[in-house]
C-alpha cells in the first residue's frame, strides 16, 4: 500500500481550516479569548500544511522555513490558549519562543548551508516534542480550574501528540527520508495522518473544556441569583414581621378607645380597625410567601372528615359572598367519603383563597364550589372547582397568574400572593392548579387530588347540595333587648359578622364574657360561631326586640 504524503497534507489542511472555523464560531457566541487563540492555532497549522504541499511552486523559505514554523507555532498557541482557559501564568512561553527561534535557525542551516532533509525532520520533531513536554508539564501543575479538574482528555491528547513526534524522531533512522520530503514513504504519511487525528482530538477536548466552563459559569450565576432571591425573601419576612407589631398595637388601642367613644368617634375608630385588619391580612400573605420560599412547603395528611370540612368552608364562603351581594352554591357529589387522609388546614387555605378571590371579583353574581368524588380502589379521586360569574381574566395577556406578586387586577389592592401560595400547596399535595377564564364572563379554578380512603363507595354518606341567595338570613331567635349589649357593641359585632372576621368575633365574645346578663345571648352566639354561621350572627344582632 503506497500512501501519498502530499494528499495527507492536503486533507490535514482542510481539516485544520474546519476546526479553526468551529473555534471561531464558538468565540463569536461567547467572546472567550482562549477560543480565538485555539482557532488561530488550527488556522496556522492548516496554512503551514498547504505551504509544504506547494514546495515545487514557491521558494524554500515559504515551503520549508515558514511552513514548519507555522505548524510548530500552532502547538505554542494551543499552550497559550490552555493557560488562558485556566487563568494561569504562561511560564513556558519564553522558552517556547526560544525553541521556535532555534528551530528556524537550524532549518535555515539545513536548507541553505547544507541541504539535509533528514536533519530538518529531526529538528522539527525535536521542537514539537519539547513543546509537547512543556504543555504536559503545565497541564499537570494547573490542577483545578474553572470549577473542575484539569480536563484529563486534553492531557491524553497532549500525550498522544508527544508520542507522534517522538515516533518521528525514533523511526526516521529506520525509514530514511529522501531529499524531496513529499516523496517520503508510508511511515511519514502515517505520522501525518496521526498528527491530523491528534489535532481533531485537541478540538474535541477544547470544545469539552469550553462547555464545562459555560456550565460552571451558569451554575455560579444560578447560585448567585438564588442567593439574591433568598435575601429578598428574608427581607420580606423581616419587613412583614416588623410592620405587623405596630399595626397590631394601633388596632389594640383602637379597640380600647371604642369603649368610651361617641358615635362619630366610633365610626372613625371602626374605620381604623378595618384598615388595620386589611393591612395585617396583606402582611400575613407576605409572611406566608416568605415562609414558603425559605423552607419547603410541607403537608401533613391526617384523617379528615371531608363533608364537615367542606360544610365549614361553605359557611365561610357564604359570608364572603354576602359582602358583594353574590349568591353562593355548593355542589358536591351525591355521595362522598366520610374520612380521608388529607391535610384539612391546607385544603381549607386553598379553597378559601380561591373563594375569596371569586367573591372579590364578582358583584351581584354567583360563586360556585363544586366537588366530585370518584372511587378507584383504595384511593378516592377528588376534583375541586371554584367558579364565578365575575370580571374574569384576559388569558391572552400571557401572564403567569400563579407567579408571586402577579396581580391580574391591580385595583384589587392585594399582594398578588394568594394564587401563588394556593398553587404551592396544591403541588405539595400532588395536584396541579389550573384556570379557565374568559374576560367578562368569570373564571374557574380547578385541581384534582388522589387521596387514600378506607371505606368503600357503598358506605359513603349522602351529601346535600346548598345554595344561599344574597340577603337570605339564617334563622335566629329574637333576644330580649336587656339580654344584649349596647347598640355600639352590637353594631361592631354585626360589622365583624358581615366581613367574616371569625377571630375578631371570638375576641368580641371574650370582652363581654364577664357580663352575667348577657350569658344567654353569648351562649347562642358561641353556638352560631362554632357552626361558622356568620349570617346567623348578623341576623341575630339585627333582630333586636324591645325591652
Amino acid at each position: 500500500m503506497n500512501l501519498n504524503l502530499g494528499t495527507a497534507a492536503f486533507f490535514t489542511a482542510l481539516a485544520e481550516f474546519v476546526l479553526a472555523a468551529g473555534m471561531l464560531a464558538l468565540w463569536a457566541k461567547g467572546r472567550a479569548r482562549y477560543l480565538v487563540v485555539w482557532g488561530v492555532g488550527f488556522l496556522v497549522f492548516g496554512v503551514g500544511a498547504l505551504l509544504l504541499i506547494l514546495r515545487d511552486r514557491i521558494p524554500d523559505f515559504f515551503s520549508i522555513l515558514l511552513g514548519n514554523f507555522l505548524t510548530t507555532l500552532s502547538s505554542v498557541l494551543f499552550y497559550v490558549g490552555i493557560c488562558l482557559f485556566f487563568d494561569r501564568r504562561r511560564a513556558w512561553l519564553p522558552w517556547m519562543a526560544g525553541v521556535l527561534a532555534v528551530e528556524v535557525a537550524l532549518l535555515a542551516c539545513f536548507s541553505y548551508v547544507t541541504y539535509d532533509t533528514s536533519a530538518r525532520v529531526y529538528v522539527y520533531g525535536a521542537a514539537q516534542s519539547v513543546i509537547a513536554l512543556m504543555t504536559l508539564q503545565a497541564l499537570c501543575t494547573m490542577g483545578r480550574g474553572h470549577g473542575g479538574n484539569s480536563n484529563p482528555e486534553v492531557v491524553v491528547v497532549a500525550l498522544l501528540a508527544l508520542l507522534v513526534h517522538g515516533a518521528r524522531l525514533v523511526g526516521t533512522p529506520f525509514f530514511p527520508v529522501p531529499q524531496d520530503f513529499l516523496a517520503s514513504g508510508n511511515f511519514q504519511t502515517l505520522l501525518a495522518f496521526g498528527l491530523k487525528l491528534t489535532h481533531i482530538g485537541y478540538a474535541l477536548a477544547f470544545g469539552n473544556m469550553h462547555a464545562a466552563a459555560l456550565h460552571a459559569d451558569l451554575r455560579a450565576a444560578l447560585a448567585h441569583i438564588e442567593a439574591k432571591a433568598h435575601q429578598k425573601v428574608e427581607i420580606l419576612g423581616y419587613i412583614g414581621h416588623d410592620l405587623r407589631a405596630p399595626l397590631a398595637t394601633i388596632g389594640g388601642y383602637a379597640s380600647l378607645l371604642l369603649a368610651d367613644a361617641h358615635d362619630t368617634q366610633r365610626k372613625h375608630l371602626l374605620t381604623i380597625q378595618r384598615s388595620v385588619k386589611y393591612q395585617l391580612h396583606l402582611i400575613d400573605e407576605l409572611l406566608e410567601y416568605a415562609k414558603a420560599e425559605l423552607q419547603p412547603l410541607t403537608v401533613h395528611p391526617v384523617t379528615t372528615d371531608l363533608p364537615r370540612l367542606l360544610d365549614d368552608i361553605s359557611d365561610y364562603a357564604v359570608a364572603l359572598c354576602a359582602q358583594r351581594n353574590n349568591r353562593f352554591r355548593y355542589r358536591p357529589s351525591e355521595r362522598m367519603p366520610r374520612e380521608i387522609g388529607l391535610d384539612g388546614k391546607r385544603m381549607q387555605q386553598v379553597l378559601l383563597n380561591l373563594l375569596s378571590n371569586a367573591a372579590k371579583f364578582t358583584r351581584d353574581g354567583v360563586v360556585t364550589l363544586s366537588v366530585t368524588a370518584r372511587p378507584e380502589g383504595r384511593v378516592c379521586v377528588l376534583s375541586f372547582a371554584v367558579s364565578d360569574t365575575g370580571i374574569g381574566i384576559d388569558m391572552s395577556r400571557n401572564i403567569d397568574i400563579f407567579g408571586a406578586f402577579q396581580q391580574m387586577h391591580p385595583a384589587s389592592g392585594s399582594t398578588g400572593l394568594g394564587l401563588f401560595i394556593a398553587q404551592r400547596i396544591v403541588s405539595a399535595m400532588g395536584g396541579t392548579l389550573s384556570v379557565a377564564s374568559v374576560a367578562g364572563q368569570g373564571a374557574t379554578f380547578s385541581f384534582t387530588l388522589s387521596v387514600p380512603v378506607d371505606a368503600s363507595d357503598a358506605d359513603w354518606p349522602v351529601v346535600a347540595q346548598r345554595e344561599t341567595a344574597p340577603g337570605e338570613p339564617s334563622p335566629a331567635p329574637a333576644m330580649p333587648r336587656h339580654a344584649m349589649p349596647e347598640d355600639r357593641a352590637l353594631d361592631e359585632l354585626a360589622s365583624l359578622a358581615l366581613q367574616g372576621r371569625v377571630t375578631d368575633i371570638e375576641h368580641w365574645i371574650e370582652r363581654h364574657a364577664d357580663e352575667a346578663a348577657y350569658v344567654p345571648f353569648l351562649a347562642l352566639l358561641v353556638d352560631l360561631l362554632e357552626r361558622l354561621d356568620l349570617r346567623g350572627i348578623h341576623a341575630l344582632v339585627n333582630r333586636r326586640s324591645g325591652s
